[in-house]
């Protein structure tokens, strides 16, 4: 428009020239001429400028905003731990992030994409990639040229149907897959159309859901199975007491002390879960206070000395006299209980069991160990899991509500230590838990320990702390 504008300016000055002065020179004509013309020629070059120097700035801007927004992208796609594959509606990835190399065969390094355009569809597909690593294996698909295929990043039929189905009738799809590796993940994938020509899948791993809600089962299934044996036995017995055994002198007192018996049993059990979910639940109160190892110790030892005896099996204390941990004085009885006793009722008879403790590095390492059968390598991950037995067959046979060691974990946890266990089938097994060391009463308190001062306020030894969720 400016042009134009010029040129018609131009003509109606020619026009007006020649039309006023008819009698004018040649020579004064071309020079007035070229004169107006320089003038036209500098401001309307000065405007072109001014509107080149404007779009110029306004690209600028606007690939600044893109690249500020790739790079927010590219950050947010690193960041996750779910892993994202957008696929064109030809089955080609155009982009994905490193997490998604777990699921899919592509080349791992970073963040990948294929994002040029192409003229007559306007999809994006051009190779841009940041940080990759060119596939040295004949399985990774190939970065140059063409966008890798699905099909060749995974042979899963699962995955490639729920992309193709998503790409087709462009609606949400949601499946399960499992993918075979070093260890066998399960994954939940959903796959949502992402405008005209694209897909976008999100891989989020449910592993440890699936296997918590396998223990989940796992309990109930057992705790019904717990609670069934001492109830038909209760119901059994009443049942005969009531059908007339009640005045038969020479049972009646039996059957009412196995009631009796099976009764505690069940509210031994019940006591357990109330413990346990107290403390899983964070409403357990501990009051931590300097405590003679030794004298603990010694306590449980006394009172498992009966059952002990009834089986043979001697109880060897090998506690250092002057040693003093953090911890609170009845849950760290219930601990050492719960340990002794399992260690004296899975013994051989004539068997041993040792509590030993030595101090490392601030932290007092107490150890249970026995001589009995030991425990199945493959069992040792789980027993500290609630209402998990070993050896079902041997430990049916011994009272308990197979919630001790579970209890033991979060009690040990909560005082900020760590438990574990060893063992080896025939020869015995060995529970080593850590708590923090402290220092004695007739010393000078100074400030706490470093490995609990988060766990007890300098110089209040008897702070009242709620457990955490362990």
């Amino acid at each position: 428009m400016v042009t134009v504008s010029s040129v018609l300016a131009f003509a109606l000055y020619e026009t007006v020239k020649t039309l006023l002065f008819p009698r004018i020179s040649i020579i004064a004509s071309h020079v007035i001429t070229i004169t107006v013309a320089g003038i036209l020629a500098f401001f309307l070059s000065r405007y072109a400028l001014a509107r080149y120097n404007s779009a110029l700035t306004e690209i600028e801007r606007q690939a600044g905003i893109t690249k500020e927004a790739n790079r927010l992208l590219s950050a947010v796609l690193a960041s996750l731990q779910e892993g994202v594959v957008i696929v064109n509606n030809a089955m080609e990835v155009v982009l994905y992030n490193t997490a998604a190399t777990r699921m899919v065969k592509l080349p791992d390094g970073g963040q990948e994409s294929w994002a040029h355009r192409s003229g007559d569809e306007g999809e994006v597909r051009s190779g841009l990639r940041s940080g990759a690593r060119e596939p040295q294996s004949e399985e990774s698909p190939s970065l140059s040229g063409r966008p890798p295929r699905l099909a060749d990043a995974t042979r899963d039929p699962a995955i490639n149907e729920a992309f193709r189905r998503a790409a087709g009738e462009r609606l949400l799809v949601e499946t399960r897959v499992e993918l075979a590796g070093r260890e066998a993940r399960a994954y939940q994938l959903q796959v949502a159309p992402l405008g005209s020509a694209l897909v976008v899948g999100v891989f989020h791993d449910i592993t440890e859901l699936e296997r918590l809600e396998k223990v989940r089962r796992e309990f109930f299934a057992n705790l019904s199975h717990e609670l069934r044996t001492p109830l038909t036995a209760i119901l059994a017995f009443s049942e005969t007491l009531l059908g007339g055994a009640i005045d038969d002198r020479e049972n009646n007192v039996r059957f009412i002390e196995k009631l009796h018996r099976h009764a505690e049993r069940m509210a031994e059990l019940i006591s357990d879960i109330s413990d346990l979910s107290a403390i899983e639940s964070g409403g357990l109160k501990l009051a931590f206070g300097p405590v003679l190892l030794i004298d603990a110790v010694s306590e449980i030892a006394a009172l498992m000395e009966p059952s002990a005896a009834e089986r043979g099996v001697t109880i060897a204390v090998s506690v250092p006299a002057d040693l003093y941990v953090v911890a609170d004085p009845t849950r760290l009885g219930q601990i050492l209980n719960n340990l002794v006793d399992n260690a004296v009722k899975f013994n051989r008879q004539g068997g041993k069991v040792t509590v030993s403790a030595e101090e490392k590095e601030g932290q007092v390492a107490v150890s249970v160990e026995d001589s009995g059968s030991g425990i199945p390598s493959a069992d040792l991950s789980r027993i500290f899991e609630r209402l998990y037995r070993a050896d079902k067959s041997r430990s049916r046979k011994v009272e308990g509500s197979g919630l001790g060691l579970a209890i033991v974990k979060h009690l040990v946890q909560s005082h900020g230590g760590e438990i574990s266990a060893a063992s080896e089938v025939g020869k015995g097994s060995r529970f080593t838990f850590t708590l923090p060391v402290a220092l004695a009463p007739s010393q000078k308190m100074g400030a706490a320990p470093q490995s609990i001062q988060d766990a007890v306020p300098q110089g209040d030894s008897t702070a009242v702390l709620e457990t955490r969720r362990a």
